[in-house]
């Protein structure tokens, strides 16, 4: 097999990312050069992401260069992809999913005041977060893991909302912290939230069957549905919208959270669709 080149951002969580799916690869006796690209997202460290792009901000660029063949496959945050891919692009690799849940994260044995400042760009987060914290305050936060908790232990916010899974895939230490865990199926997480994608050529047959091997089948069936879900709501990220499913052999529960209305079905997962849409017309009423 040729040499595969996986493009990937340059940040420390993309890259430990990056990292996971070329030792997978490797593993599978294929050879593996990383390939960093620095987007739009990264370079403007200031600006809320919902004002210069949105969701698909750290992915549109490096798409292009698969497109372009200048890189094969490229690994994404699941929650990062917009739920349209480019033409002739595919996610034909999704290896085993970590922790989906949020946390509130604040300084050890400080307790939140009433008026607390919190940490987050998320619409969905404070939404959710406002049933918990009815009176705090919320602002715009910018940067990587490492940044963030800085942030926080420097006072510029009384505490921040993080993914676990971030957290966990960094090994970050939180020995100065408080972690407080929102539950899942209560705080609903982004549309794919722990999950990785790898992307590719449609067209690259050599490519597609090799990242099906590294797939974890509970995962991509969350995958599926999770976007699929998304779709039909087809809500930008300046609106609070969360989904989360989980597998359990072939049932599946399916909850998604759109502006303040919450919808659950359980059902087998080939009919996803159909429970899918019976969300759909239960939240919009």
């Amino acid at each position: 097999m040729r040499k595969i080149i996986l493009a990937t951002r340059g940040s420390k969580l993309a890259l430990v990312q990056a990292n996971m799916i070329k030792t997978a690869l490797e593993e599978k006796c294929a050879a593996v050069e990383l390939l960093q690209i620095s987007t739009k997202g990264d370079k403007d460290q200031m600006s809320p992401i919902n004002q210069i792009g949105g969701r698909g901000l750290f992915v549109k660029e490096i798409e292009k260069y698969i497109l372009s063949g200048q890189a094969d496959i490229a690994v994404h945050s699941g929650k990062d992809l917009p739920y349209q891919l480019l033409d002739g692009l595919t996610i034909a690799g999704v290896p085993k999913a970590a922790d989906p849940r949020d946390c509130l994260i604040t300084i050890k044995g400080k307790n939140l005041k009433e008026n607390a400042v919190i940490g987050t760009g998320s619409a969905r987060r404070i939404a959710e977060c406002k049933q918990v914290y009815p009176n705090a305050k919320y602002e715009s936060i910018r940067g990587n893991v490492d940044t963030r908790l800085k942030k926080l232990r420097d006072g510029l916010y009384d505490a921040i909302i993080l993914a676990k899974a971030g957290l966990d895939r960094l090994d970050a230490n939180l020995s100065d912290f408080d972690i407080m865990m929102f539950e899942p199926d209560e705080f609903i997480p982004s549309a794919c939230q722990g999950i990785i994608g790898v992307e590719c050529r449609e067209s690259d047959s050599e490519i597609v069957n090799l990242l099906h091997l590294i797939s974890d089948e509970n995962s991509a069936k969350r995958f599926t549905v999770e976007r699929y879900m998304l779709s039909l709501l087809q809500a930008d990220c300046t609106m609070p919208i969360g989904v989360y499913s989980q597998v359990n052999g072939d049932e599946i529960k399916i909850t998604a959270l759109f502006s303040g209305n919450k919808a659950s079905k359980i059902g087998l997962y080939v009919d996803y669709q159909k429970l899918c849409n019976a969300i759909k017309e239960e939240i919009y009423g």
